[in-house]
Order: structure tokens, then sequence, then C-alpha cells
């Protein structure tokens, strides 16, 4: 979709076969409420058969082999029901030829960073597979009157472990001070980047370690890529990256605690509000699917009764 005021956008998603129903209902949305905006879905080349069916003119099925460098190879493993059985990770694991292997969770995650310096488009939308709009996306929701671009940003510093590892790191690898900029947080299920900062992003983690960028984050055990895009905005300055900061997610989610109740059920749906695009139900959760499409639906009734109150 070609955004008037000089800047395009489109859609990246990293998928796989354990996930297909929660990614053909996010397809089924964006056929909906984003019509005409370009979707890059990436996929195993051992799944291009099954996610074949969810190719438009809009959507382009690619492969995680487009978007990792020769020296990391997929270890086989079996499907994601004999894993549960076997109690193998639900992720991957990588043959890494320039060092150790690594987990899937780091390979997805070079992979979005490859997918945002590959983009056709300048602004890149992060979307997980198990994401579902409920509203339609307009340009406003992307781009701001000044032409910045929207930029998640917690201001509340995250406390837990993870989070202030991952700052750390992100830090470290981008040669910032810590100090040098405000404490928040970037995590978020409907992710929003500049391919041009991405790029500048890449060539300082190279300029600063003196090597292939995928060669230092196959290093780390521990990252997280929109940790580290948002560390690299604000050591730019948010404006000067041209972005502007949003802190209120566009995604109402159930991420670590599902309802368990009916009345919990009706308090998340409550809990939507006008600022919100997206559903998002993980994808690990123990919800039946048929209760995932109830809540879905209750919630997209919910958006439209608010749009002609």
């Amino acid at each position: 979709m070609s955004l008037p005021g000089q800047i395009d956008a489109s859609i990246v998603t990293l998928s796989y076969r354990g996930d297909f129903d929660y990614c053909r209902l996010l397809c089924q949305s964006l056929d909906a409420f984003a019509k005409g905006l370009s979707h890059r879905l990436f996929v195993p080349a051992q799944d291009e058969e099954l996610f074949s069916v969810l190719a438009t003119p809009d959507r382009t099925i690619g492969f995680e082999r487009d978007l990792l460098p020769f020296w990391l190879l997929k270890l086989p493993m079996p499907g994601p029901r004999l894993r549960q059985l076997l109690r193998l990770p639900r992720r991957n694991l990588y043959l890494n030829l320039r060092g150790a292997p690594i987990r899937g969770w780091i390979a997805q995650q070079i992979m979005k960073i490859e997918a945002g310096a590959q983009s056709p488009t300048e602004i890149v939308v992060h979307m997980d597979s198990d994401g579902v709009f409920i509203r339609p996306l307009t340009r406003e929701m992307l781009v701001n009157a000044q032409g910045l671009v929207r930029f998640y940003r917690n201001p509340a510093a995250e406390t837990r472990a993870t989070h202030v590892l991952w700052r750390e790191v992100a830090c470290r690898l981008l040669n910032v001070d810590p100090n040098s900029i405000n404490p928040g947080d970037y995590i978020n299920f409907c992710v929003v980047w500049r391919r041009s900062i991405v790029r500048r992003m890449i060539e300082r983690i190279e300029k600063v370690a003196g090597t292939d960028w995928r060669v230092v984050l196959a290093r780390e055990p521990h990252f997280s890529e929109y940790t580290l895009y948002g560390v690299f905005v604000e050591s730019l300055g948010i404006e000067a990256a041209g972005h502007f900061a949003a802190e209120q997610s566009q995604v109402h989610a159930i991420w670590d605690i599902e309802p368990e109740t009916p009345q919990e059920e009706d308090e998340f749906i409550d809990g939507l509000e006008t600022h919100h695009i997206a559903l998002l139900i993980q994808s690990t959760a123990r919800m039946p699917f048929g209760k995932r499409l109830e809540l879905l639906e209750r919630a997209k009734g919910r958006a439209r009764n608010m749009a002609t109150d």
C-alpha cells in the first residue's frame, strides 16, 4: 500500500505450520482491513505448499532461507505434536558454522532484522502470526502529520530480568551509554520500524564489532530485536530517526494470563479500546481454537459498536 506523503508501508510476518490456523486468521483480517497493503509472509521451505493457499496479489510467501546466511542451517526436527510428546523445544535449533548452535528464537530475531533491511518499503510493520486485525489500518495509525513514523515506547522501564538484560545487551552491541538514553521498553505485538534506520543499526553493530552483524547476534544467547532497534532509535534521537513516540499499544492481547471464566472473558472484551486495531491471543495459549474464534467475533462486534456510538 502506498501511503500518501512519500512513505510506503508493508507488513512482515514469520510463521510455520504449527501456527497455520492462526496465520490464516491474520491473513483474512488483513484482506478485510488492510486491502492493498503489501504483506510478506516468511515460512520454512517445507511449509510452502501448506501456506501457498494464503498467497494473493498483495501477499507473497517467502522462505526463512531468504533471510538467513548460508552458515546458519536449520537442524531436522519432528512436527509440533511429536515435539510436545517428546518434550523437545517448540522452537527449532540451527547449526551455526561460525560458532555454537543457536536457538530458533535467536534465528527468528535475526530474520526479522533482515526482513526489515530487505523491505521494499520504508515503513515495516512487524505483526505476529497469532494476531488478528479488527479495525482498518490507516495511514494516520502509522504516520503523523509531520511525516514521522510511529515508534512504540513504554516510558516506564521494564524491571523483569530478561528485559533489563536485553537493554544491557543492546547498549553493549551498539556502544551506547545506558545513562545517555531514557529508560523505557519497546516490546509489543505490532511494532513499526523504518527500513533506513534498520540499515543504519546494522552498520553500527558491524562498526562496533568489526564483523558481520549476523555473526555478532548469533553469539548472543539473549537479546531482543525490538529492544535493539528501540535503543538505537533513542541513541539517535526519536525525531532525528524519523519517528514519533507512541505509548499506547495498538494490540489488545492475551499473553501470559488467560481468561478462565465467562466473567474474565467479558472483562477482556470490555477492555478493548478505540486505539486497539488488532487482537492477539498467544499461539501457545491453552484456549481451544473455537473459543479463540468466539472471542475474536465478540471483539470485532465491540469494535463495530464503538465505531457507531
